[in-house]
């Protein structure tokens, strides 16, 4: 991949996932738990989908996406939250997916990618997630509860990257239909 095309990989999935996290705050702002923690949360679906086709590129576009929506939204002045909560964002679906592909057999080609492998991944990833990022808000007194945190966080990353990847893999399938249709024309 050369230098532009991975620029251009980082900042559409930076700007991707703002935009999805602006509309989920939009869609879904009464179904916030606590700080960070929402029922629904659909940036996460993005997250994975972002890091299983473009692996570490789409990683450092998440990080960068999530240090500045947590400085700017969250942890206003305090760099550091704000950095660790973007890093934790950005490594949980890459050590997910490679968690899965150790483990699981998943195939990081995305080869014979199927609904029932989507769905380990997405388990896989969003209790990960949660649980890296509810281990550092209670290192550092973000949550009171750290349980019923890490239950809502994990379903809320586990209902949103459901919803995107299904979506996702509905548009793709779609999209490999309709060259067909015309050719047969």
């Amino acid at each position: 991949m050369t230098f532009v095309r991975k620029t251009l990989v980082v900042l559409g999935t930076a700007a991707a996932f703002v935009a999805l996290f602006e509309l989920n705050n939009f869609l879904f702002s009464a179904f916030v738990f606590s700080k960070g923690v929402g029922w629904i949360f659909l940036p996460s679906g993005l997250r994975l989908a972002f890091i299983l086709v473009f692996g570490e590129w789409g990683a450092l576009g998440i990080v960068l996406a999530s240090m500045g929506i947590g400085y700017e939204q969250h942890y206003h002045d305090d760099a550091l939250n704000a950095l660790v909560a973007g890093v934790i964002s950005g490594a949980s679906p890459l050590l997910a997916r490679q968690f899965c592909a150790d483990f699981l057999g998943l195939n990081t080609n995305l080869e014979r990618l199927t609904a029932a492998s989507l769905l380990k991944v997405a388990v896989v990833f969003a209790t990960l997630s949660s649980l890296l990022h509810q281990i550092w808000y209670v290192a550092h007194g973000q949550t009171q509860d750290f349980f019923s945190s890490l239950a809502v966080m994990a379903f809320g990353d586990f209902t949103g990257t459901l919803i995107v990847l299904y979506l996702a893999r509905l548009a793709l399938q779609a999209m490999h239909k309709a060259p067909r249709a015309k050719a047969s024309r």
